[in-house]
């Protein structure tokens, strides 16, 4: 029985659950996808948890924020003078989008102040970690023509 190698394609079964910082869980149905191990990239914490696994085994995974949408970073809380930006936009809670100098400006707005827009420059969902639930469907040698990244172009 085959393992969890470089060059082997995988079949996994897996569900994803995910914990904001606030503590709110979201899970996904369970899933099913094929990639070439170590060829078509996965979460690090994934590869480490299904290497040398053969078919069969169940694996939890802990994937960090780091590794998901990133950790959150207090310095990309910015004060912005109100006045550049468009007042109707402004909403305590809610993200601002502006395309200025073609480019998409956007940040969630945490706070109004009398001149000052405090703006959370973060994603909305850093800080995020998912816990992933594998199940190792099937793991064979690739073949040549699996060996591309499944990601890259003809």
């Amino acid at each position: 029985m085959e393992s969890v190698k470089e060059c082997k394609m995988v079949t996994i079964e897996y569900r994803i659950r995910t914990i904001t910082p606030a503590g709110e869980t979201t899970e996904t149905d369970p899933q099913t996808c094929s990639f070439v191990y170590g060829v078509d990239a996965q979460y690090p914490a994934v590869e480490a948890a299904i290497v040398d696994k053969k078919p069969g085994d169940r694996v939890k995974a802990c994937v960090p924020p780091e590794q998901v949408f990133g950790v959150y970073d207090e310095s990309l809380v910015r004060e912005l003078p109100r006045e550049d930006y468009k007042e109707e936009r402004l909403k305590p809670g809610r993200m601002y989008r502006q395309i200025r100098k073609k480019c998409l400006v956007q940040f969630m707005v945490k706070e109004l102040r009398d001149d000052v827009v405090v703006a959370d420059f973060n994603d909305p969902r850093a800080g995020t970690c998912a816990e992933f639930d594998i199940l190792i469907k099937d793991v064979r040698e690739a073949k040549k023509n699996e060996m591309a990244p499944s990601c890259a172009k003809p």
